[in-house]
Formats: C-alpha cells, structure tokens, sequence
C-alpha cells in the first residue's frame, strides 16, 4: 500500500465536468468559449506569479498533490490540464487526446492564466504532454519557474494500474494507452528541463504523506531557486531552417584549388579516398550514433570518423614518458577548452583528421561527423583534398538539442563536475556549444545551400522518421558518388580509346607518308641517274 493514484471525484457521472464547471463558474465564458479560447490571446501578457509544471504518469498522484497543495496555500491555483483534455474529448470525435491541436491546447492554458491573473502561483499538472507543447509554450507565454517529475518505478506504476483496474477506478487499456503517451512523448520533456536545469524529481515509490511532504519542499525550493524562465524564447533558436529566413549572407567559399595547402602531403604509399560526406548538427542532435548505424546497415566499406571524438581521444590520452613537456601542455589545454564547450585548434584538428583518415586504408568513401565547424575549416579541406562533399544536416530546434543533452549523463565527455554541480557544468558547456554553433556553423550552411551542396534533415520528428529520412538521403548520395565514379571511369576510358586510335590514326600516316617519302627518293633517285646519263652521252659525242 502507500502508493497514491489518480482519483477524479465523480460528480454528475461525468468526472471531468464536475471540474470544468467549477473554471467555468469562475472564468466565465472559459469552458463555453474553448473553441474561440485564442480569440482574445492578442492580450495575453505572461503572469507575473510562479508557474510550476508537475508531470507523472498516469496514477503517479500528480493531481493529488496539486489539489492537497492548493487548499495548503492560499492563493495558488491548479490547473489541471489532464480534465481539460478529457472534456474536448467528450465533446469532440476525437478518441487519443494526444492529437488534440497543440495550439488549441496552449490557447486553453493560456485563457486560465489570463482569467485568473490574481492567483499567488500557478501548478499546471499533466502539462507539456510533448515537446511541441514545450515549444509553443516557450514561444507564446515564457514563464516558467520549475518542473516536478513525479518519479515512479515503471513496473510499480502498472502494478497499481492493474490494481485501480480491478477496482473499477481506472480503464486498464485507457491507462496503458496513457503510460505509453507519457513515455514516449512526456519524457522527453523532463529530459529537456534537465538539461535546463528546472527540473526536480519527486519519488513516488513511498505512502503518499511522505511524497506529499517533499513535493511540497521541492515547490519551497524552486520559488527559491534563481534559474528560471523569464521571458519567450523561438522554439527553432538552434536550427538551421530559422537562421535561413533571416536573409543574412554568408561570405562566399574561396575556390577550391587543387594542391595540398600548406600541410605536408599524404606519403605516395598512403592512396585515400576522395568521397567524403560531411555530416553537421547542433550539440545533442545525435549525429554519431545515427550515421554509425546507418553506416553499418547501408554502407558498405564506408567509415565514420568522429572529430569531437578525436580530439577527446588526444586531450584524454596519457601521453608517453618521453613526450615533450610542450605536448603535456598542449593536450592539458586541449581538455580545458573542451572541458569549457570550446572548439579545439584548428590545425590540430586537422591534423588528427588527416592521420585518421590515412589510417581507414582504401575505403568506398568516409562520413565525417561534426565537420566542418565554421568556413575556414571546410576552405582548407577543400583545398587540400581537391573536392567539394555535400553536407547532410541534421536540424534540430534548441529544444530537440536540450532533449539529447539531457540524456547524456552516461556519455564519457560528461562525467565531469565542476564542485559537484554537474547540471550546472553541463548547462554552460551545451550553450557554448550551441552558441558557436548558431556563430561559426549556420553561416558555412547557408552558404553551402546557396551552393546546393546542403541536405536538410528535420531532426524534430520522431526518431524513426529521422533514421528513415537520413537513410533516404545517404543512399541517394552515395549512389550519386558511384555514378560519378563510373561517369570519370567512362570518361577515362572514352579519353583512352580516343587516344589509341589517335595513336593508330598517327600512325598510319606516319607509315603512308614514309612510304611517300621513299618513293620521291627513287624517283628522285631516278631521275638524277636519267639526267646523269644523258649529260654522259652527250659528254662523248
């Protein structure tokens, strides 16, 4: 026992409508209105007072929690967004609440936060249910002081779902459907507001007291916390899709001139490949393990190299005893920058890269994650190995890029603390990251679009999608690179003929005008002697 579900109270048999009866009574036109709910929305300004959300799944006692919190503190309103998503169901066609419009869903939140604009605060409970809530909410009301993740054991929570089920307090399949909404589409969310640093976990694995008591400290502990949502923010500020309609120009690439630059060319011995597909995205887009394994699945005898990779691979390396005390210092500031969101040195980085890419030996052709960073890094390329890759891109707004990074606590590059504060830590490295990004790399792929030399994947639709569609343009690509191999090997081979029979052409004139040239001298030959003799007889008479 000690586990707390979810209970509406039944009113008029309808359990939603006894609660929107009770907005509407106070709000007015609110629950007649929700169809026009966005009419009024042009005046809509972001309340002044703390607003929480509070997420769980379903039978997590977020509802509970929200309700008991309320009558402890006067002044404090909840809204609970779960009733309100029930009520258009019932009176719509609409069977799963999460096709309900995301506009129509954030227009109804934001005409109960207009309309009770003298509450103390606001806890907002089963909302955002996905990121595209997240977004639109971001976008349109900006004010956000916390999150409070009701955190269940998954195995615990349908434990107790099979239990209200049996009860008659839940419809088992309604619940499952809901479970799986919240794991997939609700999640994220909270990874998100990790990553923000806004989010709190309440366990919920405990007699309801005992997590009332905490959900109540939490609340206590964000009102007091100065990292806080202030103001609207784009839902696109990291992606490429929104940097484009801004109309700004990047500087042109130099041409591409056909020498190794001003590094030391690879040895004769080493033969590399000259197919390379660069593959870019902002911090958290997932670029690696999406194109390992589609590399793996689709692409024979291609590698992936990773810079990031890389150059952490160098910094992290102990490096051996009789190794200069510059190289020490080198690799121990290569880590701090790193450590710091920074970009490495341009020259190491490409340095790396090249022995790298030495070492894949005669492969059909490498994807290289992560780069270019900025237009001097993809110039110098270029240049030095004589050809111009297309660059696939996957684009994700900075919510999806917050989502990844959230998850990443496991990841090597961020088992890092800076005095024990890890969130803290991992908040200014991702948007340094990020903001060189938007500064160095939104300016080379506008003008590697401009150059048709940029495919766009959208990385904010749902991970299978995104595989698939990056699938899609990696066939096309590396099909488009064996026809041109064969197109130059046709070519070669056209040229070659030309020359061979050019060859025998020659050669056949060469032979004819010898044979010509061998007669006129025995005709010329001839022709003396006749006159040597004539001039002889002559001579004797």
């Amino acid at each position: 026992m000690g586990i707390c579900l979810d209970k509406e109270s039944v009113t008029d048999g309808k359990s939603s409508l006894g609660y929107l009866n009770r907005i509407a009574a106070v709000n007015g036109q609110l629950i007649s209105g929700l169809a026009t709910a966005g009419d009024r929305l042009e005046e809509f300004k972001p309340p002044s007072v703390p607003v929480i959300f509070v997420l769980g799944g379903p039978g997590s006692g977020k509802i509970t929690h929200c309700d008991r919190f309320v009558k402890d503190h006067t002044g404090w309103h909840h809204i609970n967004m779960a009733d309100i998503l029930l009520y258009i169901l019932e009176n719509t066609d609409i069977i799963d609440p999460m096709i309900i419009s995301v506009r129509k869903t954030n227009s109804i939140l934001m005409s109960i936060l207009m309309n009770r604009s003298s509450a103390s605060g606001f806890l907002i409970s089963g909302y955002p249910r996905s990121m595209r809530d997240t977004g639109e909410y971001l976008e349109t009301v900006g004010k956000l002081d916390g999150v409070i993740l009701l955190n269940w054991k998954e195995r615990t929570l349908s434990t107790q779902m099979v239990y209200a089920a049996e009860r008659g307090e839940v419809n088992l399949e309604i619940a499952k459907m809901e479970l799986n909404n919240f794991k997939q589409y609700s999640l994220p969310v909270a990874e998100y507001f990790d990553y923000k640093g806004l989010l709190h976990l309440v366990s919920g694995d405990r007699a309801p007291h005992e997590v009332y008591e905490d959900f109540d400290q939490t609340v206590r502990i964000i009102l007091q916390a100065d990292n806080k949502i202030e103001s609207r923010m784009l839902k696109s500020a990291g992606s490429y899709r929104e940097y484009k309609t801004t109309g700004r120009k990047s500087a042109p690439l130099p041409p591409v001139i056909h020498t190794t630059g001003t590094s030391e060319p690879a040895s004769p011995k080493h033969k590399i490949t000259k197919n390379f597909i660069w593959i870019v995205g902002g911090p958290g887009s997932d670029k690696l393990s999406r194109i390992s394994q589609l590399s793996a699945e689709q692409a024979d005898n291609w590698k992936v190299i990773h810079t990031g990779n890389l150059l952490w691979e160098y910094a992290s390396q102990e490096p051996e005893e009789d190794v200069s005390e510059q190289d020490r210092e080198t690799r121990a500031a290569l880590k701090n920058n790193l450590q710091k969101g920074e970009l490495g040195p341009m020259d190491l980085t490409l340095a790396l890269l090249h022995k790298k890419i030495i070492s894949c030996g005669q492969v059909d052709g490498l994807f290289l994650i992560g780069f270019p960073r900025d237009i001097d890094q993809a110039a110098y390329f270029e240049n030095r190995y004589g050809c111009q890759p297309v660059t696939i891109l996957l684009d994700c707004s900075e919510l999806e890029l917050g989502r990844n990074l959230g998850r990443r606590r496991g990841h090597k590059v961020y088992n890092y603390h800076i005095n024990g504060s890890w969130s803290l830590w991992i908040l200014d490295l991702s948007r340094r990251r990020l903001e060189l990004y938007r500064n160095l790399s939104l300016p080379l792929l506008k003008n590697l679009d401009e150059a048709d030399r940029l495919r766009v994947v959208d990385g904010d639709t749902e991970h299978s999608q995104v595989v698939s569609e990056l699938g899609r343009i990696i066939g096309l690509e590396i099909e488009n690179i064996r026809n041109m191999e064969e197109e130059a090997t046709n070519n070669e081979d056209e040229t070659n003929e030309r020359e061979e029979a050019k060859d025998e052409v020659t050669e056949d004139i060469m032979d004819e005008v010898e044979r010509e040239v061998d007669q006129e001298i025995v005709d010329l030959e001839d022709e003396i002697a006749e006159t040597y003799n004539q001039g002889y007889f002559l001579y004797r008479l």
